[in-house]
């Protein structure tokens, strides 16, 4: 019997983080109306009731350069962030992906008898494997969203259960009716003529992803603008980018984009394509139905590191998800607008190209689960507050 309200700290520290970490405190929400969420986030937790303690887009950085060069920052961090779990009488941690971090503050608090649930996997599977050993020895469950994670984390000796994917419940599956009324809609209110091709750009959430990574993006959609007539683009940006400095590049001017701010989902329904920088985005891409083509650019140093550590066969999680190449995609030099160009050009010409890219995608929305995530997710934390309190 619960005799006070549970008290637990929420660490995310990225966009995605943000998403899901919110999804859960609204289902820990349902089940215990009195909880007291406090945390490091952004605007949707914030939204979903926690107090935002620390705004994970005040250490948004990109590769091992960026990282070092914040170190102290991040120490600084991580002392506030233990003092603030010792002196509110914590009673549970939940970490959100975010690992460099995370793993970081699940050893600082292990000595304080705090337990840690780690919600969304990092990528481990892929590289730096050496930190499985911390997720088990500094942490209580692992609970995973993608189906291949669960195998691993049993293999390596971790508790660990697998939910689903949050984002099946949350992006309703339209058939092809459905999405074109949504589609017309959709460019109605934003001033496009319906009968537009629509290309979606998607070039990441934080700063540094979209200076590596739009400028190809934007010399890629001038190419495809040139054979495919009255082609419209479109940039699905986060609330804490700022695109500014690219407008005056010949590459926008002849694309002239549309741009639309925190509203991945409505860019996605709008295009019949998208080019998409690898993350979450590609998943919800998938779970969309819309055809896409995966690319990615980082720094060299990044780049060179990553070749020698990432033990995986793909860069793009619904690849993996698929265990095969399902959609096509493209990393570093091989990332060049000629490449870009060729893989979606199809997509606009091409009934029967586009019509397979979009099968793909419905078979890797089989793959991810039933409704219900967040609310799993929910319950498995729930069971602990017994325990701790």
């Amino acid at each position: 019997m619960i005799n006070k309200p549970p008290r637990i700290y929420i660490s995310a520290g990225e966009a995605s983080g943000d998403m899901h970490a919110a999804g859960l405190a609204e289902e820990l929400r349902k089940l215990h109306p009195d909880i007291v969420m406090t945390g490091m986030g952004g605007d949707k937790m914030r939204t979903a009731g926690v107090e935002i303690i620390e705004d994970y887009r005040d250490y948004s950085v990109m590769g091992f350069g960026g990282v070092i060069a914040n170190l102290y920052r991040f120490k600084k961090l991580l002392d506030r962030t233990v003092k603030h779990i010792r002196g509110n009488d914590i009673s549970l941690v939940i970490i959100v992906d975010y690992s460099g971090f995370n793993l970081r503050l699940a050893k600082a608090i292990h000595p304080l008898g705090i337990k840690v649930i780690y919600f969304i996997s990092p990528q481990v599977w892929a590289w730096r494997t050496g930190r499985v050993n911390d997720i088990r020895k500094y942490t209580e469950k692992m609970i995973t969203i993608f189906p291949f994670e669960k195998e691993f984390y049993k293999q390596h000796g971790v508790d660990v259960e697998y939910v689903g994917h949050p984002l099946v419940e949350r992006i309703p599956l339209l058939n092809e009716h459905q999405r074109a009324e949504k589609k017309i809609s959709l460019l109605h209110s934003r001033g496009i003529d319906n009968n537009s091709p629509t290309l979606g750009l998607f070039p990441g959430s934080r700063k540094q992803e979209v200076e590596k990574i739009l400028p190809t993006m934007l010399r890629t959609a001038s190419l495809l603008a040139k054979d495919i007539t009255g082609l419209k683009t479109i940039i699905a940006l986060s609330s804490n980018v700022n695109i500014d400095e690219f407008e005056n590049t010949s590459s926008f001017r002849t694309v002239n984009p549309v741009i639309i701010k925190r509203n991945s989902s409505d860019v996605l329904f709008a295009s019949d394509a998208a080019l998409v920088t690898s993350g979450t985005t590609t998943v919800e891409a998938a779970l969309h139905g819309t055809p896409q083509v995966v690319m990615y650019k980082t720094s060299l140093m990044t780049y060179a590191i990553a070749r020698v550590m990432v033990r995986v066969k793909y860069i793009a999680m619904v690849n993996l998800i698929a265990e095969r190449r399902a959609v096509p995609e493209f990393i570093q030099n091989d990332a060049h607008p000629g490449n870009l160009y060729n893989a979606l050009l199809p997509l606009f010409t091409d009934g029967t190209a586009w019509q397979e890219a979009r099968n793909n995608a419905l078979k890797i929305r089989e793959l991810l689960g039933e409704p219900g995530a967040y609310a799993r997710a929910a319950g498995i934390v729930s069971s602990y507050f017994a325990m701790i309190i």
